[in-house]
C-alpha cells in the first residue's frame, strides 16, 4: 500500500492555475467534442446543454515515470446530475502517431475512440446520485475495468482537489484526502509508460484549476 506523502517532491513537471483573459485554450491545450475555453481564470467546458455534450481536453506535454497530479475540479451545471469529473493519463497513439497528430479523428469527442488508444483513464461521477459517488479505473485500449469503488460524493456546485499518484505500476486516486480507488497494474495487462493527460466530461459543465504535476524521487 502506496502511503499518502510519498517522497520529496521537488521537481515539478507542469504547473498551471489558467490565470488568462477569457477566450481560447492556451496553445498547449486543446479539445475534441465540445470547446473548452478560458473562463473566469479557470479551464471550462459547457458539455451539458452544447450539440456534442461531451469533451477530452488534452495537455501537449509528453511524461511518464513516478508522478503525483493534483487539480481542483467544480461542476457547475449537469440537467441530468452526471456531475462527470474524469480524467486520462500517459496516453498514446498505438503506431507511432501522436495524439495531436490525430485529433481529427476524434473531433467529436465521442468515447468509444479513446477506447483504441493506449492509456488510463479514471472516472469520478455522480451518475444521478450526488451524495454517493462512482470511481472507476480503466485500461486502455478495450477499454478494460481494472477497478471500481463507490463513497464519498460529488455535487454541483462544490470544488473538489483531485490527486493521482503513479509509483511503478501502482495508482491511487484521492479526493478531498479520501483514497478511492488504489490498483496494481498486473503482469497481465502491459504497463503504459509514458503519454499525455487530459481532462475528460459528458453532459456536464465543468472547470479545473490549479493543475501541478510533480515527479516523484
Amino acid at each position: 500500500m502506496l502511503p499518502f506523502i510519498l517522497a520529496a517532491q521537488s521537481d515539478i513537471i507542469m504547473s498551471e492555475t489558467f490565470d488568462y483573459p477569457d477566450g481560447s485554450l492556451p496553445g498547449n491545450w486543446w479539445s475534441e467534442g465540445c470547446p473548452g475555453q478560458i473562463k473566469d481564470g479557470h479551464l471550462y467546458v459547457d458539455a451539458d446543454t452544447t450539440s456534442y455534450r461531451m469533451s477530452t481536453i488534452w495537455l501537449d506535454k509528453e511524461f511518464g515515470g513516478d508522478f503525483t497530479i493534483e487539480y481542483d475540479a467544480h461542476v457547475i451545471s449537469s440537467v441530468e446530475k452526471k456531475n462527470n469529473i474524469n480524467c486520462m493519463l500517459l496516453y498514446s497513439y498505438p503506431g507511432g502517431k501522436s495524439i495531436r497528430e490525430t485529433r481529427g479523428e476524434r473531433e467529436d469527442g465521442l468515447y468509444n475512440r479513446y477506447h483504441k488508444l493506449n492509456g488510463y483513464i479514471f472516472t469520478y461521477v455522480a451518475n444521478g446520485n450526488e451524495d454517493t459517488a462512482r470511481y472507476r479505473f480503466r485500461y486502455n485500449p478495450y477499454f478494460q475495468l481494472m477497478e471500481e469503488n463507490f463513497g464519498y460524493n460529488c455535487r454541483i456546485g462544490e470544488t473538489y482537489h483531485v490527486k493521482i499518484v503513479k509509483i511503478k505500476n501502482q495508482f491511487q486516486f484521492w479526493v478531498d484526502g479520501n483514497k478511492m480507488i488504489e490498483k496494481t497494474v498486473g503482469d497481465d495487462h502491459m504497463m503504459h509508460e509514458s503519454g499525455l493527460f487530459g481532462f475528460r466530461t459528458w453532459h456536464s459543465a465543468v472547470w479545473w484549476d490549479n493543475l501541478c504535476i510533480t515527479r516523484l524521487e
